[in-house]
């Protein structure tokens, strides 16, 4: 279970993740980016886990503009390492 908070800001849009992505949590998120126009910063510092879909999901949205503000160590790795 996830909980999305999304905060707008003069820049762009801050979107937090929270929780522990499962992959039923993945339409949510498809919606949510789908919804946000502008630039976007992800805040997933507070992202326990994430299910492999979710990864794919959060690196599409990265490789489109998206830019990490938080994550924990090892999610920012995995995020930003192709061959992970």
């Amino acid at each position: 279970m996830i909980r999305i908070t999304t905060q707008s800001k003069e820049d762009g849009t801050v979107v937090t993740i929270d929780g522990q992505v499962a992959e039923s949590d993945l339409v949510e998120i498809r919606r949510v980016r789908k919804a946000i126009k502008g630039a976007v910063f992800l805040n997933l510092h507070g992202l326990s886990s994430c299910a492999a879909g979710g990864v794919r999901v959060l690196r599409d949205w990265l490789d489109t503009g998206a830019r990490l503000q938080a994550a924990t160590p090892f999610l920012k790795m995995i995020l930003e390492d192709p061959a992970s």
